[in-house]
Parts: structure tokens; C-alpha cells; sequence
């Protein structure tokens, strides 16, 4: 499936919301146990007004689309090098959507001069930023009962 990773645009909102929420509740399923006490609040930011909000915001997001314009993958990261989304539509996986988003944060980040990636992550991507040369930090966050390590990359 050819995709294409572009700047996120704010027509695609109601898109990427629901793409969000889909590979939360989804792929997410190890994290959260299919626990909704977990995976409402997780969630409850996924709106598509946020969406355009953060689209329109100082944070940078991309979204991977594929030949018929469907969004099949979005990632946002900070102005300071923090990846803080990188989700994928379900049907889209393992065809590196997630790798090509990871590049265009990373080569964001290079470009405002950082040289330095980091992220937080669930146990369900953790071995995919290992894959990809991030390693742990040693810092954890616990929310709602679910683990998040922070991750980094030499960029």
C-alpha cells in the first residue's frame, strides 16, 4: 500500500480523531486491557476540535495518506524534540507507516537544529522504538494503571 507523509492538514481532523482513537482502542488493547476506566481518559482529548487545534498549534504533525486520500497514520512532535503521537490506522500496520512518520519528526527535529528524540511509550511500541535506535532512559510514568518509559535517540 503506497502512502505518502506530508504536514497534517486541518480538513483531515474528523480523519486523524477517529484514526486516534481506533488504533487506541484497537492496537492499544495490552495497555489499557480493554478497561474502559483506562481507555476513556486516554481518549478523551482524541476530538477532532483538538485536532485542529494541535495541527494549527507550534507542535508539528504529519499525517502518512495513502493513493486515495485516506489517513492511515499521524505524528505530532514538540518544538523541544518530544514525539508525542504516533499512532496508525489498524488496517495500516507493519507496512512502515510508523518508521516513515518517525523519519519525518526526526528529520523536523534536525532541522531546528535538536540532536536529541524523546518519547514516551507503552509496553505495545516499545519494541518498535527500540527497532528504530531509541533506547530507555530509565524514567517511568504511571497513569492509569498503564506504564509509559521515556525513550531517546542520538539524532
Amino acid at each position: 500500500m503506497p502512502f505518502t507523509v506530508l504536514p497534517a492538514n486541518s480538513m483531515d481532523a474528523d480523519e486523524i480523531a477517529l484514526l486516534l482513537r481506533r488504533s487506541i482502542l484497537e492496537l492499544c488493547i495490552g495497555d489499557h486491557g480493554n478497561d474502559p476506566e483506562n481507555f476513556e481518559p486516554w481518549l478523551k482529548n482524541k476530538t477532532p476540535d483538538n485536532v485542529e487545534r494541535w495541527i494549527s498549534g507550534n507542535n508539528r504533525m504529519f499525517s502518512a495518506i495513502d493513493q486515495s486520500r485516506r489517513v492511515i497514520g499521524v505524528g505530532m512532535g514538540t518544538t523541544n524534540g518530544e514525539v508525542v503521537l504516533n499512532y496508525v490506522l489498524p488496517d495500516a500496520r507493519c507496512i512502515g507507516v510508523s518508521k516513515a512518520l518517525m523519519r519525518a519528526l526526526e528529520d523536523y527535529f534536525r532541522e531546528r537544529g535538536l540532536e536529541v528524540s524523546i518519547l514516551k511509550s507503552t509496553s505495545t511500541a516499545e519494541r518498535f522504538y527500540r527497532s528504530i535506535g531509541y533506547s530507555e532512559t530509565g524514567k517511568t510514568e504511571i497513569r492509569r494503571d498503564m506504564v509509559f518509559r521515556q525513550f531517546k535517540k542520538a539524532l
